[in-house]
């Protein structure tokens, strides 16, 4: 059974190519969020649903995609992948403390995100997969 994906990313252009991206790799996008309220909002519709998140850094309306990861995975235990272009060492070490699966900058390439998720596949890590 494939990875059913949230994306959460405030450029609504790169959310549509992360979209076509893994719905043509064969993934189920359940929706996007473009920032830390929508996605809990789809995570409480969803929750049980989601495996992996799909995350940007720095979210609509000022909210964080490391806070935003923290909380999926402490109310649903959803781990995060990080795509973004605001990866340095302050942030990956704020975002280790959450267990992410992986950290992808931007600009990204289809096969660094599609390795990434098929890592988590393989590994069992998604929290619906274990």
């Amino acid at each position: 059974m494939p990875l059913t994906v949230m994306i959460v990313e405030d450029e609504m252009l790169l959310a549509m190519d992360l979209e076509d991206i893994l719905t043509d790799a064969g993934y189920r996008v359940i929706g996007n969020a473009v920032d830390m309220h929508q996605a809990i909002a789809l995570c409480e519709k969803h929750g049980q649903r989601i495996d992996i998140a799909i995350m940007d850094v720095h979210l609509a309306r000022g909210t964080s995609g490391v806070e935003t990861a923290k909380v999926l995975r402490q109310r649903w235990n959803i781990p995060s992948l990080f795509v973004s272009g605001n990866i340095d060492e302050k942030m990956q070490a704020l975002a280790l403390e959450w267990a992410p699966v992986g950290f992808v900058g931007k600009p990204f390439s289809q096969r660094a995100v599609l390795a990434a998720l098929a890592s988590v596949v393989s590994s069992g890590t998604a929290a619906q997969a274990v």
